[in-house]
C-alpha cells in the first residue's frame, strides 16, 4: 500500500501528538483512510503490539489494510463489544476506530469503562468521522479513556 501524500503528513503529525501527548485523535470524513493513516502513525511511532478496536462489520477490512502496509508489529483487531475477552496484556498502542461510540454523557456506557480500563498507561489513536455530532460534551468520555486526557478524571 502507497499511502497519499496527505495521508502520510496526517499521520506524521498523529506520531508527533503520540510522541509529545501519547494521544492522537484523526477527526476526518470517509473514505479518507483513517485507518491507514493510523497504521502508519502507530510504524513510525514505533509500536512492537497494537490493540485496534472497531465495529464488527470493520474488522476484516481493517486486517486487509494492515496486510496491505506490513507495518513491523503484531496487531489485535477486535469489536467494540467484545472487549470483555480480552486477555493480553503487552499491548504497547491502542487504536480505536469509530471513537464517537463512546461519546455517552454524563454517563459512560460499560464498554467504555472496559476500554478505559485497557487503555490505561497507554498511548491512543482515536479515529471518527463524526466525534461531537450532537453536542461538544460528547467528547469528554472519548478523552476520558485516555490516561493523558486533556480532562480531569475525577468522576469515577
Amino acid at each position: 500500500m502507497q499511502l497519499r501524500p496527505y495521508q502520510v503528513d496526517l499521520s506524521n503529525r498523529a506520531t508527533d501528538l503520540l510522541v509529545h501527548h501519547k494521544i492522537a485523535y484523526v477527526a476526518a470524513e470517509m473514505r479518507v483512510g483513517k485507518t491507514a493513516i493510523a497504521l502508519q502513525a502507530a510504524w513510525n511511532y514505533g509500536a512492537k503490539v497494537v490493540l485496534f478496536v472497531t465495529k464488527l462489520k470493520a474488522v476484516s477490512s481493517i486486517q486487509n489494510d494492515f496486510d496491505s502496509l506490513n507495518p513491523p508489529f503484531i496487531i489485535d483487531i477486535i469489536n467494540h463489544e467484545s472487549l470483555h475477552r480480552i486477555v493480553r496484556t503487552d499491548y504497547d498502542l491502542v487504536i480505536c476506530d469509530e471513537h464517537h461510540v463512546c461519546s455517552q454523557y454524563p454517563t459512560p456506557a460499560e464498554r467504555t469503562k472496559l476500554l478505559k480500563n485497557i487503555c490505561k498507561g497507554l498511548p491512543i489513536i482515536m479515529l471518527s468521522g463524526t466525534p461531537s455530532a450532537e453536542s461538544w460534551s460528547q467528547l469528554y468520555h472519548q478523552f476520558w479513556i485516555s490516561s493523558f486526557s486533556p480532562f480531569m478524571d475525577n468522576i469515577l
